[in-house]
């Protein structure tokens, strides 16, 4: 064998070990872009209370500890839905949001707890969301995403959600 077709060798096995790890890191990323994309429609078919707030920005909160998912939120900054121009930032008790992205029961327990469910449209990222009481659960099935809807929550926000959002929901809670 000579020097160069060993060190080509070489490198290909390496990049063939390495190629589960980059496939994952592609298809995560991959995932978070969906889920940002979804949240965009979503809002793109809500209609949100005005919370007393500036009537030209929706405020995109993400509570969540996965920093390539609020980047894939934040790429959605500028974008306007309805003439409101979108701002990602992460969570915080003290900031407005007009939208949560919310990835754990955990942390949906302890935002919902003492002041109750935020009058925002809430999108969860775990099984049992909607249960929970959140509006939007988020979940990818056979590489598919699929939503479900708790209306009843999402009135008791003060949005309405529009009826073509509800015809593609895997199930919708009244």
């Amino acid at each position: 064998m000579h020097p160069p077709r060993r060190s080509l060798l070489f490198v290909l096995a390496v990049v063939m070990a390495a190629w589960p790890a980059l496939a994952a890191d592609l298809e995560l990323a991959s995932e978070n872009a969906v889920r940002a994309v979804l949240l965009y429609n979503f809002l793109s078919f809500a209609d949100l209370p005005g919370n007393g707030a500036d009537q030209k920005a929706l405020h995109i909160c993400v509570a969540a500890r996965d920093p390539e998912l609020l980047a894939a939120m934040e790429r959605l900054q500028e974008r306007r839905i309805r003439g409101r121009t979108l701002y990602a930032q992460g969570f915080g008790p003290d900031l407005h949001c007009d939208a949560i992205y919310i990835d754990s029961r955990a942390r949906w327990q302890a935002m919902s707890e003492g002041a109750g469910a935020p009058r925002a449209l809430t999108v969860g990222f775990y099984p049992g969301f909607v249960d929970d009481g959140g509006i939007v659960e988020v979940g990818f099935q056979e590489g598919r995403a699929r939503f479900d809807i708790n209306l009843a929550a999402a009135r008791r926000a003060g949005i309405r959600l529009y009826p073509q959002l509800l015809r593609l929901a895997r199930r919708v809670l009244e």
